[in-house]
């Protein structure tokens, strides 16, 4: 599942003023890479994320996954691409209250009209350690806990890529190191391309490939 970001521009405006989030990015990223991007607040990486995950429309470029261009799609299409290929994680977990966490692992799933498969569902809740949890609410749960619940929905249609959007921004030393290292393991034991947009010095520590941007441009670009 390789990606090609071709030209890619986004510009918004801020009270008559033009502010340009991306300015002609172009990257490539290899199918099973562990990749972190940083940049200080408005270097455009969390509007990279969300180019690549089809939330946001660019002004100009191409976005090639898997030899699909997402700047093409539609928005029934991008949904479609989210639910199939991609996993999307945030900083907040986005957790529904009123669903257990087995619904809320399976709710885009049951929105497409799916069936759930119990097995699978199973699988995935013991690689994220909450096998047996499934019944409680997030209320019940810690930020960590809550954190993998969302890791467990975005893996539970078996992605090939894996998106996340400070995942470990909200979360003390103990559930950052353990949300980071079951990222690396995803990456690592299933080979998922995992991208992720941090602040965090441990966590681009711990990548394979680190992107800097600023001004919505890539400065540096480092394969270790």
């Amino acid at each position: 599942m390789g990606i090609k970001i071709t030209n890619l521009t986004k510009k918004y405006d801020s009270f008559g003023t033009e502010i340009v989030a991306l300015g002609g990015v172009n990257l490539t990223f290899k199918d099973g890479e562990l990749v972190a991007i940083i940049g200080e607040s408005g270097s455009g990486k969390t509007t990279l994320l969300n180019q690549l995950c089809g939330m946001d429309v660019a002004d100009k470029g191409e976005i090639v996954i898997d030899g699909i261009d997402l700047t093409k799609l539609s928005s029934d299409e991008l949904c479609k691409m989210r639910r199939s290929k991609i996993g999307v994680v945030y900083q907040f977990y986005n957790l529904i209250p009123e669903l257990n966490i087995r619904d809320n692992i399976t709710l885009p799933v049951e929105l497409d009209g799916g069936k759930v498969d119990e097995d699978e569902l199973s699988e995935i809740l013991k690689t994220v350690g909450l096998f047996g949890r499934e019944r409680d609410f997030p209320s019940a749960l810690s930020g960590g806990q809550q954190q993998r619940v969302a890791i467990a929905r975005a893996l539970y249609q078996k992605p090939s890529l894996i998106l996340a959007d400070e995942p470990t921004g909200n979360l003390d030393e103990k559930n950052s190191e353990d949300i980071l290292g079951l990222l690396c393991k995803l990456n690592e034991e299933k080979k998922i391309t995992v991208i992720i947009v941090t602040h965090s010095k441990v966590v681009a520590d711990r990548a394979k490939r680190l992107i800097s941007l600023k001004n919505g441009q890539v400065i540096s670009d480092e394969v270790r």
